[in-house]
């Protein structure tokens, strides 16, 4: 891929990309790709990073050299790179390899970065896992917070534990909370994204999720999708069992699948069922009634 074929969407929201990719996410300060290579390149390639960098592998291995220090990248570990930095890379195998990059900047950066150079960063278990989850997610707000999950995990991993510090529920926590929960219940409909409504609660994304999940004991995408549901519900007994599908859009749901999924992890039966009990019975007329 050229520097004439970034994704649009990337392209949209003023990512710079020098490789190719599969977009999953292009927010304000977040962009996430899914990246393939099928390895065995002859040599080393120079690469320059345009915004801090955090690639995590998913399979296959290759060579990266920076600052005269070089480095075997594999599932185990992510590298990370800050915007100017020079590194060469160099696939020296036949197996294909496929990553998962995750490009930030502004205040997000700033608040997941604080002073943090170029470093090979450990892919702990409990990372693994979040990017196991970040890989199957399909649900936009889905990719976006478990994608800003897996930066935290890896990034809190490699931080050493004496800079780590443990933050309490402050009034201002649970104030921040409450606009978030404010702005699920009446924007349900839309098109929501981590990134919007931190920006309507005036928050960085990785604050506002993490915050709502100290206080609430659930991600923000766990709660949307539970207000949805509730929605739902409720508009199936109104509208009938022919209409599932307007009311999966109708709910913010993006498709009728992942509207049927949820559901039956929900409520313990798919919508189609719930209906099918609420549609009306027709009038039996006994033979008596002339």
């Amino acid at each position: 891929m050229s520097l004439l074929e970034i994704p649009t969407e990337a392209r949209a929201a003023g990512w710079t990309l020098d490789y190719p990719l599969r977009p999953l996410h292009a927010g304000r300060e977040l962009f996430v790709g899914a990246c393939h290579c099928a390895g065995h390149e002859h040599g080393w390639s120079s690469v320059s990073a345009h915004h801090y960098e955090l690639d995590v592998m998913r399979e296959g291995m290759h060579l990266q050299s920076s600052g005269g220090v070089q480095r075997v990248m594999d599932p185990t570990c992510a590298s990370l790179h800050a915007p100017g930095d020079e590194y060469l890379v160099n696939s020296p195998t036949r197996h294909p390899q496929r990553s998962t990059l995750l490009l930030l900047r502004g205040a997000l950066a700033e608040e997941l970065l604080p002073r943090m150079s170029a470093r090979a960063c450990y892919v702990s278990p409990a990372a693994a896992r979040i990017h196991f989850e970040l890989v199957h997610a399909r649900d936009a707000v889905a990719i976006e917070e478990t994608a800003l999950a897996l930066a935290h995990r890896i990034l809190s991993d490699t931080t050493p534990a004496r800079a780590r510090r443990k933050r309490a529920i402050t009034p201002s926590w649970r104030r921040l909370t409450e606009e978030l929960h404010h702005v699920m219940v009446t924007r349900f409909r839309e098109r929501l994204t981590v990134d919007s409504m931190a920006a309507a609660c005036h928050a960085s994304p990785f604050h506002a999720s993490r915050v709502f999940r100290a206080v609430t004991g659930e991600t923000l995408h766990r709660h949307l999708t539970r207000v949805r549901l509730r929605a739902a519900l409720f508009m199936i007994g109104d509208v009938g069992p022919g209409r599932l599908a307007e009311i999966a859009f109708a709910t913010g749901f993006s498709s009728h699948s992942h509207f049927t999924r949820a559901f039956r992890a929900e409520f313990g039966c798919a919508p189609s069922d719930l209906a099918a009990q609420r549609a009306p019975r027709p009038l039996r007329v006994h033979a008596d009634w002339t």
